[in-house]
């Protein structure tokens, strides 16, 4: 309605009411089988053979699967969807375990079957929050021609959590995001471990308190009050000011929970550090940690070493619950000030010193102590060091000192520093990749001043997913639950294939059985079954016998069966597989290049990638089979040739003439998908003339766009197809039903499947 209020013109827009329909896929394939890989019935869309190949492997030995995608790209096909199929098939799995070696989470292969045992996982330290956070590396190992070890894939998740409520949470990141594995949390584990209260301890070292405080007095300066920023938990971050009149650790205690109050119950006491070791700020119950970090103004963090981007270290208080760094990795041992003081002077210390904090022996060859070059650790620094007063800083360039000594002395093991711990992993690809925990000190007889003491846990550098089934060949309620999962997931398809699984040698096969069932649901969904004999079905006697069988319990209509089947190459070697991947590839090809209306047969319909035929056959014994509506595979000139276009209620007599061949039924399946999905504009519109105007116009240009591209018979569009939506086929009483019944008429070419040559002389010179 136009609100006009001034003399004048007035120019409006209105709909012109015309809906136009697009066509829908005619070739898009379903192949249900078994693979290597994959997921199982999960529903993927590959549009090329390497795409397959990535994800469900080139591997043969489970069955035909993935030759019959392999042909069915060959021959044509553009749009594929794979649904892995195998009863009992299960994950391989790896635990993972804190440093204390109670397990804490499980690695578990994102694909089911025994492939999953080429995964490998990697726990590392190495982050921004070392003594908080951890990096998991998951990647896929397999070996090459030369039995050399070949990472395939990789994936990476950095910065990660066990606290279930933290902001990443390892289950969740790694469940979302990986394409390789799962991980499930034992959250009472995790919860028995993380029962400690977390802690900050700063860079710097003191003596004793008195120490402390005056550095704390020295760091404020001339200022009136030096500052540093503290957060609780989940609380927000608050910036402390120290006031440096009569400044002591208690002081400091106040002033902070004086600002964390109102912020949260938690409280942070602020320890008088043991002789040589650090401020230690702790909160007052497990499940909180304790961070600090420079202030905007007035900062003392970065002089006292508060805060781990200052070089202290933030235990978090869910440390000791996280999975054990792989490899051999040294431990900081509870308190942390003790171990790591000792390794300040690591250069003279003797084994009984480190026996006394309860370090360890443990290690995989040994390396001279004159072999590395030990920063002083007194509070008299050379050039060129980073702490000129005691500090943790000391203590990573006593580990770097032996981290490269380590390294330089042997070409298996690479030595690396993460945080403030040493770890030590075995070069990839070498024997002692593999090897577990246990190791021990290559010669226990040397003395201890030429040995490299280090308190390490760990085991492989990477652990090895272990466990895993490819299962059983698939049953019928495998079968089913892949196609309730394609029911919900997938869109469109138009053809379904069931390659043959190597398990299945029962006769008769097991997939026998599934015929009956995979036609009614391709009923459902708008679709045709392509159908294979059984394999071992070799003569033409056996296979009239064998469609008998095929024909019972089926969709006849929806269906279509190809003997005999193809010899292709596969891994250079020559096979007999079934030809259904190669016809629904061939009928791709077809539709793109002349329509669906056109039968996938004749000289056109060559097979590519195709070697021969199971059985040759001659003309006399394809006028046999042919009537039995089996669409047979002839060796000709130009090729192995499709040469039969017949549904499998295409046999004689058998009393369906409207869809005995595939062009009209594939055809009306088309027609049928598009004015389906191109009509829902009509849904709850008013019910009257003009609607079905609307659907007249709508569908009758769909159906005139097929008429001029010679999808229908006969030589007018009204001879063609017909459209019909008015009060005739809708009547009152529909209309009140909330009906609209349209009419969809239309003349289907049929293929030539018989030309018939007629000669006759002609009489002579006859005068009469």
């Amino acid at each position: 309605m136009v609100q006009v209020s001034y003399p004048g013109v007035y120019a409006v827009e209105v709909p012109s009411g015309v809906r136009s329909i697009s066509g829908v896929s005619t070739s898009i394939a379903v192949f249900v089988g078994m693979t290597k890989r994959g997921r199982v019935f999960e529903p993927r869309r590959v549009l090329g053979f390497k795409g397959y190949e990535d994800v469900y492997s080139a591997d043969t030995s489970l069955g035909e699967t993935t030759d019959q995608v392999r042909q069915f790209f060959l021959n044509g096909g553009e749009e594929a969807i794979i649904v892995r199929v195998a009863h009992g098939a299960q994950s391989s799995t790896l635990p993972l375990t804190n440093e204390a070696g109670a397990t804490v989470m499980t690695v578990s292969a994102r694909d089911e079957g025994d492939q999953g045992r080429e995964l490998r996982v990697r726990v590392d330290y190495d982050t921004a929050s070392p003594e908080r956070t951890f990096n998991l590396t998951v990647f896929r190992e397999t070996f090459d021609a030369a039995g050399l070890p070949v990472v395939e894939q990789t994936e990476v998740f950095t910065e990660l959590g066990i606290d279930p409520v933290g902001p990443r949470y390892v289950q969740t990141i790694v469940n979302q995001q990986s394409q390789l594995a799962t991980v499930a949390v034992d959250t009472t584990a995790v919860n028995a471990a993380a029962t400690m209260a977390a802690y900050s301890a700063s860079a710097r070292l003191f003596v004793n308190a008195a120490a402390a405080e005056a550095a704390i007095v020295s760091a404020i300066g001339s200022g009136s009050a030096g500052a540093f920023t503290v957060r609780v938990g989940s609380s927000p971050i608050v910036t402390v000011q120290l006031d440096p009149a009569g400044l002591d650790l208690n002081a400091v205690q106040t002033a902070i929970n004086t600002r964390l109050a109102g912020h949260t119950p938690i409280t942070v006491a602020v320890s008088h550090p043991t002789p040589n070791g650090p401020l230690r700020f702790t909160a007052s119950a497990a499940g909180h940690d304790v961070l600090l970090g420079p202030a905007s103004t007035l900062d003392i963090a970065r002089t006292l070493g508060l805060g781990t981007e200052q070089g202290g270290i933030e235990v978090g208080s869910h440390a000791a619950a996280r999975p054990a760094a792989s490899g051999l990795v040294s431990r900081l041992h509870g308190a942390a000030a003790g171990d790591l003081v000792a390794l300040l002077n690591f250069g003279t210390a003797t084994k009984a010193d480190l026996d006394a904090v309860g370090v360890t022996v443990d290690h995989p060859f040994t390396v001279p102590t004159a072999s590395i070059g030990y920063p002083s650790s007194t509070g008299t620094m050379t050039a060129g060091t980073r702490s000129a007063t005691p500090s943790l800083a000391n203590v990573q360039e006593n580990l770097e000192a032996i981290a490269a000594a380590l390294s330089a002395a042997s070409s298996d093991w690479t030595a690396t520093v993460h945080g403030h711990r040493l770890v030590l992993r075995a070069v990839y690809g070498t024997a002692s990749a593999g090897t577990g925990a246990g190791f021990t000190s290559s010669d226990p007889s040397l003395t201890a001043a030429n040995q490299i003491y280090a308190s390490v846990t760990g085991g492989p550098s990477a652990g090895s997913l272990t466990g895993g089934t490819d299962g059983s060949a698939p049953e019928l309620a495998d079968y089913a639950t892949a196609y309730d999962r394609i029911d919900q997931e997938v869109d469109l398809f138009n053809l379904l294939v069931l390659p043959h699984s190597a398990a299945d040698t029962a006769v008769p096969s097991t997939r026998s059985t599934l015929w009956g069932p995979a036609s009614s649901f391709c009923v459902s969904r708008r679709a045709v079954l392509l159908v294979d004999p059984e394999p071992v079905q070799a003569t033409t006697d056996a296979m009239l016998n064998e469609i008998k069988n095929l024909r019972v319990g089926v969709a006849k209509d929806h269906a279509a069966v190809y003997w005999p089947r193809v010899t292709i190459s596969s891994g250079g070697v020559r096979k007999n597989v079934d030809a259904s991947g190669s016809i629904s590839g061939l009928m791709a090809r077809i539709d793109g290049s002349r329509g669906v209306w056109k039968a996938p047969a004749g000289l056109e319909g060559d097979l590519r990638g195709v070697l021969g035929v199971e059985t040759a056959l001659s003309d006399k014994q394809n006028g046999l089979l042919n009537p039995q509506a089996i669409n047979v595979l002839r060796s000709f000139p130009n090729g192995i040739v499709s040469w039969g276009a017949r549904t499998m209620d295409g046999f004689d007599n058998s009393g369906n003439n409207d869809y005995r061949y595939l062009p009209p039924r594939r055809l009306a399946l088309f027609i049928e998908e598009s004015l389906v999905r191109g009509l829902r504009f009509a849904v709850f519109e008013p019910n009257d003339e003009p609607l079905w105007a609307q659907i007249r116009l709508a569908a009758g240009a769909f159906m005139n766009g097929l008429f001029r591209r010679g999808a229908f018979a006969g030589k007018t569009a009204s001879t063609a197809y017909a459209v019909k939506a008015d009060s005739e086929t809708t009547t009152q009483a529909d209309i009140d039903r909330g009906i609209v019944n349209v009419l969809i008429l239309f003349a289907p070419v049929k293929p030539a499947e018989f030309i018939v040559i007629r000669l006759q002389q002609k009489a002579g010179q006859v005068q009469v």
